[in-house]
C-alpha cells in the first residue's frame, strides 16, 4: 500500500504541475492578447493624432502663408502712399516757398517771429533752408539775435549732415 500511496501523491502531483504550467501559459496567453489589444488602441489614438497634427500644421502653414502675404501687400501699400504722401508735401513745399520767396522779407520776418513765438522754431528752420541763401540770410538779420545763432547752428549742422551722407 505504500508503493500504491506514494504513486497515487506522485500522479497527482505530476498532474498538479502540468495543470499549474497550463494555467500559466494560459494566463501568459491572455496577458500577451491585452497587450495587444493595448498596442493596438496606442498605435490607432497615436496615428489619429498624428493626422490632427499634420492637418493642424497644414492649416498653421497657410495661416503664416496669408499673413506673410499680407504684410507683404500693407507694406506695398504703405510705400506707395508714403510716396503719395511725400510728393504732397513736396508741391506744398514748393508752393510755400514760391510764396516766401515772393513776400516781402518784413512779412516774412513777421511770421517766422509769431511761429518762434508758438514754438515752432524747427518749422522756420524747415523753411530757412529751403528759401536762396540771400534772401535766407537777409531774414535771419532781422530775426532776434537769440533766435538767428540757434537757427545758424541748426543750418550748420544740416550742411555737416548732408555732407556725409554725400561722402
Amino acid at each position: 500500500m505504500n508503493l500504491f500511496f506514494k504513486l497515487f501523491i506522485l500522479i497527482s502531483l505530476s498532474y498538479n504541475i502540468l495543470f499549474a504550467i497550463v494555467m500559466e501559459e494560459g494566463n501568459l496567453y491572455k496577458e500577451k492578447q491585452e497587450l495587444m489589444a493595448v498596442k493596438d488602441e496606442l498605435n490607432e489614438f497615436y496615428e489619429s493624432k498624428e493626422l490632427e497634427y499634420q492637418k493642424r500644421k497644414a492649416e498653421l502653414e497657410n495661416i503664416h502663408k496669408k499673413i506673410k502675404d499680407d504684410e507683404e501687400n500693407i507694406i506695398k501699400i504703405r510705400d506707395k502712399n508714403q510716396k503719395t504722401l511725400d510728393e504732397i508735401n513736396r508741391v506744398i513745399s514748393s508752393k510755400a516757398m514760391l510764396m516766401y520767396d515772393k513776400m516781402k522779407v518784413k512779412i516774412v520776418v513777421n511770421i517766422f517771429k509769431e511761429m518762434i513765438k508758438n514754438d515752432e522754431l524747427d518749422e522756420v528752420f524747415n523753411i530757412l533752408i529751403r528759401l536762396k541763401d540771400k534772401r535766407a540770410m537777409v531774414i535771419l538779420k532781422k530775426l532776434d539775435t537769440k533766435v538767428s545763432t540757434k537757427l545758424m547752428k541748426q543750418m550748420k549742422e544740416h550742411e555737416e549732415k548732408i555732407k556725409k551722407e554725400t561722402k
